[in-house]
């Protein structure tokens, strides 16, 4: 082989094994292992898929999702056994936000279904959060079964503000850019609509 055609191949070689570098990290955290164990989750946590929605309270379009798009995923996936869903404090507007979080994830301390039994009524009521005082008489009107003092003390200690900052540290490892956003089995999607949750968990589906 002439110098000219080794050349040739080393350089070759070298474009090959920097574009493997860049496209195999691409490739693999297109799906990330998270632990959802500690978080409110609606269904079996054995069914074969887990459809995580990353929200905030405040944010209109994540009222318009849980109004318009997670009663046909319940229905269709969750009802049947084939997806659990779990929800993920995502707070991105503001402070008012990030105390709406630590209300919620109050609750749900107390009772995972007294947290699901909170959550839709509270978007329904999502104009009057942005008051601190009034989203934890809110929280607690739509779920009568928590105890008060433990509520008030929970939302008094840092674990509810780091277990809020946790959950935003797992959106923002999986690149997430707003709320709503749904990741199916550690697979963010391109959009929270219901053609493409569908397309995502039937591909999923064993």
């Amino acid at each position: 082989m002439t110098p000219q055609k080794l050349t040739i191949v080393t350089v070759a070689v070298a474009v090959v094994a920097v574009a493997a570098l860049l496209i195999v990290p691409r490739l693999g955290s297109q799906a990330a292992e998270v632990d959802f164990s500690e978080h409110p989750r609606f269904g079996s946590p054995d069914a074969p898929v887990t459809i995580a929605v990353f929200e905030d309270f405040r944010c209109p379009a994540c009222a318009q999702f849980d109004a318009t798009v997670l009663p046909t995923v319940k229905r269709e996936y969750v009802d049947t056994g084939q997806a659990s869903l779990v929800f993920v404090h995502f707070p991105v507007l503001g402070a008012a936000s990030d105390h709406v979080a630590r209300v919620g994830e109050c609750v749900f301390q107390q009772s995972n279904d007294a947290f699901w039994d909170m959550k839709s009524p509270l978007y329904r009521a999502q104009g009057e959060l942005d008051g601190a005082r009034r989203a934890e008489e809110l929280a607690l009107t739509y779920a009568p079964g928590v105890d008060e003092d433990t509520f008030r003390t929970c939302l008094a200690s840092e674990e509810s503000l780091e277990r809020v900052r946790a959950d935003r540290a797992i959106a923002l490892e999986l690149n997430l850019r707003g709320t709503p956003s749904v990741v199916v089995n550690g697979s963010p999607l391109a959009s929270a609509t219901m053609g493409d949750l569908r397309r995502a968990v039937e591909a999923a589906l064993p």
